[in-house]
């Protein structure tokens, strides 16, 4: 899997995952986003539109992340997963938990409202 980390106007941190997110590579992201909020990034986007295959190490990172997140007082969006990882989200109930939206620019507006506001 190929991690790239980039930002939008500074503040919010987009996450771009490529290839498939399994035992190998989540232990990465996790420390990515790790580094990430010791420097006090924690308004985070996650593009999963290339993420061909999620396992349940890989849907394990995503829920220890956003908690790690959470505990900041950031918020995380996933956005733009495929139908089969979205399936994973879906049967799994995490859906119900994380944020999952169909698009980058939607998920900044939520972002920057949300650090408006104190979050």
């Amino acid at each position: 899997m190929q991690i790239t980390v980039g930002s939008i106007d500074g503040e919010i941190v987009v996450i771009n995952l490529v290839g498939d997110l399994v035992a190998a590579t989540a232990e990465e992201l996790k420390r990515q986003v790790s580094k990430l909020i010791q420097k006090n990034f924690n308004h985070i986007i996650v593009e999963m539109g290339s993420v061909n295959f999620m396992d349940s190490s890989g849907l394990g990172a995503c829920m220890a992340i956003h908690k790690m997140v959470q505990e900041h007082k950031g918020m995380i969006i996933y956005v733009k997963p495929n139908d089969t990882v979205a399936k994973v989200f879906r049967i799994t109930r995490a859906d119900k938990k994380l944020s999952l939206l169909a698009s980058k620019g939607e998920a900044q507006q939520i972002l920057t409202a949300n650090m408006m506001n104190g979050g």
